[in-house]
């Protein structure tokens, strides 16, 4: 089964993990034989209990075993999803952008 690693924004921010909870709802929906994997929740609980840094390291060793890294809407504004592209981009891993994942009638493809 593919793995697609979804970056979205965080900063501890609540809103941010139902945000990407949906737009992961919706691609499950839409292509059900893909695993869309959020670090946010994989991760989250630990945002105030580890460094920055070493909370990344822990994205990274996710990171390296998908097929593919989906960037979420924001994601250049995000220190993580930018230090995930570039972790991507190092590593072989492609990158795509949510808006690939859609048509125009907003049906999402994988």
């Amino acid at each position: 089964m593919k793995k697609v690693y979804v970056a979205h924004p965080y900063n501890g921010l609540e809103q941010n993990k139902k945000d990407v909870e949906n737009i992961i709802k919706n691609l499950v929906t839409a292509n059900p034989n893909i695993a869309f994997i959020s670090p946010i929740h994989t991760f989250g609980y630990l945002y105030d209990y580890v460094s920055y840094e070493k909370g990344m390291e822990y994205c990274f060793e996710v990171l390296k075993n998908c097929n593919e890294l989906l960037l979420c809407i924001g994601w250049e504004n995000s220190r993580g999803c930018k230090m995930e592209k570039e972790f991507a981009e190092e590593h072989n891993i492609p990158v795509r952008y949510y808006d690939e994942y859609c048509t125009k009638s907003n049906t999402l493809i994988a």
